[in-house]
């Protein structure tokens, strides 16, 4: 559900920017490829994904409802991603807008932290149940992610850009919190334990 947490990120922050800055655009994408030539647009990038430790000894027994089974399924990998949202302007008079509309992204995620796609109308291709609508796994109906300011050294911020290959631009990051894969089945499935049975066998025992 990589995909439909950041679109939930995405929605918003578009639906908090519009009315401020009309022109600007919300897109998801690799701001290391058009860093400072694609005007008018803010870039949502995912530059890292961090297993959530604490949640990884989950058991793979899960009671089914419905047949008062248990169904073995490998646990889900919770997930924290981390991305990074840039306002990126091509000309060099634009900076003084770019470094506006970082204040406007930081601001928006000030007013609201957490998101599910029932508090966010705004994400239209997750709500959207029609026939045309592209292919969203059910459990995002469920999914609930806090979004967290994140910094970084000189160092680090020097690094990251280096690896993303493009010139920096006013930008923030952000830890999204937490977001769960699990691929669809299961592996196997058994009655409950409902009872256990031993045997004593006697010993005879040695006089002294």
């Amino acid at each position: 559900m990589v995909f439909e947490a950041l679109e939930l990120i995405r929605s918003e922050l578009e639906a908090y920017i519009k009315p401020l800055a009309n022109l600007t655009t919300v897109k998801l994408g690799n701001i290391g490829a058009v860093a400072g030539t694609q005007a008018n647009a803010v870039m949502i990038g995912l530059v890292n994904i961090e297993e959530e430790s604490a949640l990884k000894n989950t058991s793979p027994y899960q009671r089914n409802a419905i047949t008062g089974n248990f169904d073995i399924q490998h646990p889900p990998v919770f997930m924290n991603l981390y991305v990074l949202i840039s306002a990126n302007y091509s000309g060099i008079d634009d900076y003084e807008t770019a470094v506006k509309m970082l204040s406007r992204i930081v601001q928006c995620f000030q007013r609201k932290n957490q998101f599910t796609i029932a508090n966010t109308p705004s994400a239209t291709s997750l709500n959207d149940s029609g026939p045309a609508a592209p292919a969203i796994d059910p459990r995002a109906m469920l999914m609930r992610v806090v979004v967290d300011f994140y910094s970084l050294s000189f160092e680090k911020l020097n690094q990251l850009w280096g690896t993303l290959g493009g010139k920096q631009v006013p930008s923030v990051l952000y830890k999204i919190r937490i977001v769960e894969e699990q691929a669809e089945g299961q592996i196997g499935a058994g009655p409950p334990i409902q009872a256990i049975e031993g045997r004593i066998k006697s010993i005879n025992a040695t006089p002294n």
